[in-house]
């Protein structure tokens, strides 16, 4: 990718407002459900190497992330870290393997879709499909249901 292309993603979602406080890493899900979690594939991290130009093809945040959101909501800077997630995945050569079969969405990598089958096999009732996990699905029906 032309580095004008990610100086434009980088201004359109206002990562050049980074502090480099780490909220959005200290929320991020993945830090828990991921055993290889390092800051390099944190919101933060991967902020850090749009800002440098770093190729998508190098940033193993990309696959990781689950579009849960929280580092868009709680960073003071106001950056649209999940935004600028999503719009870095469509330039991957290959897109992520597994896809929801209701929206079509990326769904989790692998460890976070374990991790997250073990919480919902042992917290619910009820076994919940792996398509009530995808994250865009979940707020698609939230939004509808709270409208």
């Amino acid at each position: 990718m032309r580095a004008s292309s990610y100086h434009d993603l980088a201004s359109e979602y206002g990562a050049y407002s980074c502090v480099e406080c780490g909220k959005c890493a200290a929320m991020c899900p993945m830090a828990e459900t991921a055993g290889s979690f390092s800051r390099i594939k944190s919101p933060r991290g991967i902020v850090q190497q749009v800002l440098r130009g770093v190729s998508v093809n190098d940033m193993p945040g990309l696959a990781s992330c689950l579009q849960c959101r929280q580092c868009s909501q709680i960073c003071p800077a106001g950056i649209d870290i999940a935004g600028l997630i999503a719009e870095l995945r469509k330039l991957l050569p290959e897109p992520p393997v597994c896809v929801c079969s209701v929206c079509g969405s990326p769904m989790l990598p692998e460890d976070a879709r374990l991790y997250l089958s073990r919480a919902v096999d042992s917290g619910f009732e009820e076994k919940l499909s792996y398509p009530a996990l995808c994250p865009s699905c979940k707020r698609r029906t939230y939004a509808k249901n709270n409208s």
